[in-house]
């Protein structure tokens, strides 16, 4: 008699409720997995745009270096997008824009289009940043997210020197970066925010 009412209760089934409990449970399940993925891809893209741009700074350097004369990277920034190629100097006196346009100083590398190989990432902040840079300075104008003084071309000396300057890029949500040359060391350091605690994270 005990082995009947055992194999009654097994062999009942399920029940709806049972049944859509399960289903909500798989269901949360699978959202939470998605926003994770779609985190870390954002994360992963904004990190990859951000090696990308200190890549070429670093060849641009790497150039000047070799060939004891002037490289230089030209950017072009427009509707979220940043282009970037590298010329050399062709006559001595630097790279130029009006050398460029004239073919003097050659162009050796890309151009490459952050927009274009990182669909997710944007040149500019994300909305409503409020952080300082690295060295505790205020960010200012959000609208600018490109700033090597007055030139659009980031120039790298014989001797390994480069002009300051900083490159902001963001996954328009929630996940900032920026790319930074600092001058005398020709430093090329990349920096990710770290909400959370409202400081950076050195990632270069």
């Amino acid at each position: 008699m005990l082995r009947t009412r055992r194999s009654r209760r097994s062999s009942r089934g399920v029940t709806l409720f049972e049944l859509l409990t399960v289903l909500s449970i798989l269901s949360l399940t699978a959202g939470l997995s998605s926003a994770a993925v779609h985190t870390f891809a954002r994360m992963t893209s904004l990190r990859a745009a951000s090696q990308e741009v200190a890549s070429v700074f670093s060849q641009a350097r790497s150039r000047a270096l070799h060939r004891n004369a002037y490289s230089g990277v030209k950017w072009i920034a427009r509707d979220g997008d940043l282009s970037l190629e590298i010329h050399d100097d062709g006559d001595g006196d630097g790279v130029r824009n009006d050398d460029i346009e004239s073919g003097v100083d050659p162009l050796v590398f890309g151009p490459i289009s952050v927009k274009n190989r990182w669909p997710k990432v944007r040149v500019g902040f994300i909305p409503g940043f409020l952080g300082r840079d690295p060295k505790g300075n205020p960010v200012g104008d959000l609208s600018d997210p490109i700033r090597f003084g007055h030139s659009d071309i980031a120039s790298f000396s014989p001797v390994g020197d480069c002009s300051p300057g900083s490159v902001w890029l963001g996954d328009g949500q929630d996940r900032q970066a920026l790319v930074r040359l600092t001058p005398g060391s020709a430093t090329i350091g990349i920096y990710e925010w770290v909400g959370a605690r409202r400081t950076w994270l050195r990632t270069w």
